[in-house]
């Protein structure tokens, strides 16, 4: 069964992994789904969706950053115990980790968020 409401030239919806990575709409597949970094965009520019109110939990999305943070603090306090090295590496080596690992699971969770909410009134 085909839904009324998807237009007729819809690519279909793409899985989760790849709409965080690449922020496509779930109804049209466009890379539309952000706006920033990590920001869901109010509509998409291509068909119109409307992508924003269908994002939930941005608490929980501080708590998916605490959980990250935690993680990755654990990871720098087992590696400097384990290997000693200067603090400068530690600098030049969690400091883009820490802003890419938030980044990536922030993208993630909105995108799931989002596909979940538009799932759910479709």
């Amino acid at each position: 069964m085909g839904r009324s409401t998807v237009p007729e030239n819809a690519k279909g919806q793409p899985g989760l992994l790849q709409a965080a990575l690449f922020g496509m709409c779930p109804h049209c597949a466009d890379r539309t789904l952000f706006e920033g970094p990590a920001q869901i965009a109010a509509k998409c520019n291509a068909c119109g969706a409307e992508l924003a109110k269908h994002e939930r939990g941005a608490r929980l999305a501080g708590l998916l950053t605490i959980i990250v943070a935690a993680l990755l603090i654990t990871a720098a306090m087992a590696l400097d115990e384990w290997l000693r090295p200067p603090l400068w590496v530690h600098a030049v080596v969690w400091a883009p980790l820490t802003v890419g690992a938030v980044l990536a699971a922030l993208r993630l969770f909105k995108a799931a968020s989002v596909y979940r909410g538009f799932d759910a009134s479709n």
